[in-house]
């Protein structure tokens, strides 16, 4: 189990690594390609050098593999405490990226991503600090049964909360998802030039849109941080398409 578990986690430093490291090379050789991601070259080679500890640790079985798991799962719980916050932002921005692309399925619906936020990096994370800090947790069920029994019902229980989200999640997102209507709002998001960006940054418009033999209502909300538009379908259904704009903020104040 141990080994099966090191594994997985060596697994995840090399797909992370590899990403962060295409990000890297990246900013180095393309000044346009730092740019329009907002790159900082230190934070990226840092996040390489972490996923690099990571790969080497867990590949070893280090001393520091314990410490290192209880910090995955405090990464990601943070991570996932100000994800609807944070998710816009960070799926830009982060070395990571090009793994959280794989999983939007060309962005076609949200179940992969919830799925690796949730599941992977939430519930995973936590099984995987509670199996390598087994001995701290034995040790104090040893010492204080009561104390013992109910710190160790917390991982637990972050467990079942990650995979009752997920189960909400994809329920609601079945419920209300419309493939057509999300086509619409990716190509959308897709048309919205610069100009447009800047000149209603902070604003939110509504209109209709024909497409095909079906109209949809439109609403948008600009920003260069965000931008953010929501289709709805005639059925009630919607599709939204969301992501930064940092290329219509350079040169900006």
């Amino acid at each position: 189990m141990r080994r099966a578990l090191r594994f997985v986690n060596v697994g995840v430093a090399v797909v992370t690594l590899a990403s962060a490291l295409l990000v890297l090379f990246a900013d180095v050789t393309d000044t346009g390609y730092r740019q329009h991601y907002r790159d900082a070259i230190w934070f990226v080679a840092a996040y390489c050098a972490v996923q690099v500890v990571m790969l080497v640790e867990f590949a070893r079985d280090g001393r520091s593999v314990p410490w290192l798991a209880v910090a995955k799962a405090v990464a990601a719980w943070l991570f996932l405490a100000n994800l609807f916050s944070l998710w816009p932002y960070w799926k830009t921005w982060t070395p990571a990226r090009y793994v959280y692309q794989v999983f939007e399925l060309n962005g076609a619906t949200t179940i992969g991503v919830l799925g690796l936020v949730l599941l992977g990096r939430g519930a995973f994370n936590v099984l995987n600090a509670f199996y390598f800090t087994l001995p701290w947790w034995q040790g104090l069920r040893a010492r204080r049964p009561l104390v013992g029994r109910l710190a160790t019902a917390v991982p637990f229980a972050a467990v079942v909360l990650c995979v009752w989200a997920f189960r909400e999640l994809l329920h609601d997102e079945l419920a209300t998802f419309s493939p057509e209507a999300q086509e619409v709002a990716r190509f959308v998001w897709e048309g919205l030039d610069c100009d447009a960006v800047r000149s209603h940054a902070g604003q939110t418009t509504t209109d209709l849109r024909q497409h095909g033999d079906q109209r949809y209502q439109v609403q948008i909300a600009y920003g260069c941080e965000v931008t953010r538009v929501v289709v709805q379908a005639a059925d009630g259904r919607i599709g939204t398409a969301v992501g930064a704009r940092p290329e219509c903020c350079a040169g900006t104040s």
